[in-house]
């Protein structure tokens, strides 16, 4: 029986690298990444990471390292990160049609070769990538995606292999796997590795060779699944189906905490824009809006609260969204707090099609299609020419507790006016 041959592609530093794009002066410089308000550090050059700047260490705590080391430090620009990542996905469909997108920079493709050489094909991907896009790679290859995690793992940690590792060849298998620790293998949380080393059980090659009924019932099928993926059993397919998301988050702490309502409002506004262009990318509707608010965690007294709102009907136009999460927002909003943050959660999410509409009643599914109609139209619009560049009037002109993102490069590729700029 043929098997399957699959390959990850794992962009490499993935942020850090979309900034080197546009600033090639930074190439074997320290680099890092901030998260939402320039709080946590996200994603680190290799240069970074041999200063010992660990990953998740709060700004502030590195700010001497940085200042003493020339690190350069960039403010996370999802806008940008987004759209390389798009650009990559499609330079994969070149290569295969069977992709299954795993994350903003990972991905999985199956491999059908006529011939056997496939870490040559693996490098061509990673040239083409490189070339077109401009981010480094590595590439795993073998018979399963457990596998290919761990060949991009080690392949990414020994530059001796060219950024691309095949473990087509099974009887090395068990040298790379005892390269891994348990911890690090794909599927394997922090509670069952813990569990795993009071067994004995330190790396992948252990995992391997583990009795496969106390794994079963200690880790459930998902554990027995990831032992049979190692070796060399395919049990986790590729999944290239759009999963629709049972429900949609859209939250950002504010920039400045503030006791204003109308500020708050303005926030939410703009959070509630946000997931209503998810829903609408999945061709879905909802029918329920949660709205969260609390204050400084540091402050005295603490406040924090969420409320409920059951729509009317389906919807999945930002006006109509944004109503009913101003409704939610009022029944808990409270005086004498200072505010952190507000959001969203969009629940009870179905596709358009299997909504069943009120077909006694016209007007409603006219107002419907009018409204699901001009929605995709702004969507397009603000898509094509910059994100905001079409807003609902309760967004504001500014947004006065927008995130912190004092060092946050242009929107590049997707704001004309973030276009690069060659001075010749």
């Amino acid at each position: 029986m043929k098997r399957n041959i699959y390959a990850l592609i794992d962009c490499d530093n993935f942020y850090v690298s979309c900034e080197r794009i546009f600033r090639p002066d930074l190439i074997g410089k320290p680099v890092i990444v901030l998260s939402n308000n320039d709080g946590c550090i996200v994603s680190r050059s290799n240069e970074a990471k041999k200063l010992g700047i660990p990953m998740g260490l709060p700004y502030f705590k590195a700010e001497q390292i940085i200042k003493e080391n020339g690190v350069s430090v960039f403010s996370s620009n999802y806008s940008l990160y987004s759209d390389i990542s798009s650009r990559i996905v499609e330079i994969l469909k070149m290569f295969s049609p069977n992709i299954e997108v795993y994350s903003i920079d990972e991905a999985f493709i199956t491999l059908n070769l006529t011939n056997s050489n496939f870490t040559k094909y693996g490098k061509e991907i990673r040239e083409r990538i490189l070339k077109d896009v401009g981010i480094p790679t590595t590439v795993g290859i073998a018979y399963t995606k457990t596998l290919t995690k761990i060949a991009t793992k080690i392949g990414k940690k020994n530059i001796e292999y060219g950024g691309v590792l095949s473990l087509l060849n099974e009887k090395d298998d068990d040298m790379y796997l005892e390269m891994v620790d348990v911890e690090d293998i794909w599927g394997v949380g922090r509670q069952y590795s813990k569990w795993l080393r009071e067994m004995g059980i330190d790396n992948a090659k252990d995992l391997k060779y583990a009795n496969r009924q106390v794994i079963r019932h200690h880790m459930t099928v998902q554990g027995l699944r990831t032992v049979l993926e190692l070796n060399g059993i395919d049990c986790i397919p590729l999944d290239s189906r759009r999963v629709l998301k049972k429900s949609i988050t859209s939250s950002k702490s504010f920039g400045i905490k503030t006791d204003s309502l109308e500020d708050i409002k303005k926030a939410l506004a703009i959070d509630v824009a946000r997931a209503g262009e998810k829903l609408r990318e999945q061709n879905c509707v909802t029918g329920m809006v949660n709205v969260f608010l609390l204050s400084n965690p540091f402050k005295i007294p603490f406040y924090s609260n969420m409320v409920s709102i059951k729509l009317p009907f389906m919807v999945s136009d930002t006006p109509n969204l944004i109503k009913y999460s101003l409704i939610g927002l009022e029944r808990i909003f409270k005086r004498g707090y200072i505010y952190k943050k507000c959001g969203v959660v969009l629940s009870d999410i179905s596709t358009v099609n299997d909504v069943q509409l009120d077909l006694f009643n016209s007007s409603f599914i006219n107002d419907f299609n009018i409204k699901n109609k001009a929605m995709i139209t702004m969507d397009r619009i603000n898509r094509k020419w910059g994100r905001d560049t079409i807003k609902i009037g309760s967004m504001g002109i500014e947004n006065t507790l927008k995130m912190k993102q004092d060092m946050i490069s242009n929107r590049y590729t997707t704001d004309w006016n973030n276009l690069l700029v060659v001075n010749i």
